[in-house]
């Protein structure tokens, strides 16, 4: 897919009835972003986004005062892509529930989520401006919490094509933390800053500016009501303050998960990051017959932060444009035959 050199980005913001999905009695809602090239290439294709715990969807599409290009949707529409980021419920502009949702539940409504927002686009009904793309791919990609989610989704319903897994492990997640950390103890209950944050290492490499560090890790995941945050920060985890206790959100939970996933996979992740032993991340996806790693230098598990966040973007563009080319119907697929 080549990059034009000043795309014009359109955006639409939708809320997604996910109720029937989640099957607790409450009326729940999820928040997307749909972010657009104009125009678009004849075959288009949709990364659906969901972000890690303690961020919202604008973590896809950051706006930093001046600072440019930290947007992943804008880079992505530069190669014709169009990006759908999404909040998981509990999170950003979503519902917050009042049940105590689990992994599957919150799994299913990000499920109900993509299918409702791809039949819109397949059937032109997002904006006035753009038309029905009834030959799209798509692609599902997650990022740490997002990953969880994204697999439980996948091996349940196969809504994508292929998927992306960032920053998550299929087989034990770790946060690389030092655990005599002095404030580990109070992230949770109080507001760490930023700079001082246990998880400063872990989520950021040496090069990222220390006003972005700053700002990104005050409080994090500890965002009481009424304390100032950033536009990609969320107040509570994937499925709100009532979520149902479950193990902690490390890859064996999702064991059985990913090894039923049988679409092309992406394990993407830097080079400091929650994975302990990268190079056995494909083990993980055993029904997949197209599993690719990347590991990015100079970057930490915050990866849209990171000074190679450009890096990480070109290799989902050109894995993502193999997957376009494998379909049936694509000038690839024409000319195999």
């Amino acid at each position: 897919m080549r990059a034009s050199p000043a795309p014009i980005v359109r955006r639409a913001e939708l809320q997604v009835d996910v109720s029937d999905a989640v099957g607790c009695g409450e009326r729940l809602r999820t928040a997307v972003t749909v972010a657009w090239p104009s125009p678009l290439p004849d075959r288009p294709l949709v990364i659906v986004a969901w972000p890690g715990g303690g961020y919202n969807r604008h973590y896809f599409d950051l706006q930093l005062p001046d600072q440019a290009g930290y947007s992943q949707a804008e880079h992505h529409a530069r190669h014709g892509i169009i990006t759908v980021a999404c909040d998981h419920l509990g999170v950003g502009d979503s519902s917050v529930p009042v049940s105590a949702l689990g992994h599957a539940d919150l799994a299913r409504a990000n499920a109900a989520t993509a299918t409702a927002v791809l039949t819109r686009l397949r059937d032109g009904a997002i904006a006035r401006d753009l038309a029905p793309l009834p030959e799209l791919v798509a692609i599902g990609v997650g990022h740490s919490y997002g990953g969880l989610l994204l697999t439980m989704l996948q091996a349940a319903q196969p809504v994508f094509t292929a998927v992306g897994m960032l920053g998550w492990s299929g087989v034990n997640t770790v946060i690389p933390v030092d655990h005599k950390h002095p404030m580990l103890a109070d992230m949770n209950r109080t507001r760490v800053p930023g700079l001082q944050h246990p998880y400063r290492q872990a989520f950021h490499y040496e090069d990222v500016p220390e006003a972005i560090v700053a700002v990104d890790l005050d409080g994090y995941p500890y965002r009481p009501d009424g304390a100032p945050q950033p536009s990609w920060a969320a107040r509570f985890m994937p499925g709100g303050p009532k979520a149902a206790p479950e193990r902690p959100p490390n890859g064996a939970i999702t064991a059985a998960e990913a090894a039923r996933i049988d679409v092309p996979v992406l394990i993407a992740m830097g080079e400091r990051d929650v994975c302990p032993d990268p190079w056995a991340e494909p083990g993980a996806y055993r029904s997949s017959l197209d599993v690719t790693l990347v590991i990015i230098p100079a970057m930490a598990h915050a990866h849209n932060f990171a000074s190679t966040r450009s890096l990480l973007w070109d290799r989902i563009v050109t894995w993502a444009a193999t997957i376009v080319a494998l379909q049936p119907g694509s000038q690839a697929d024409e000319e195999a035959v």
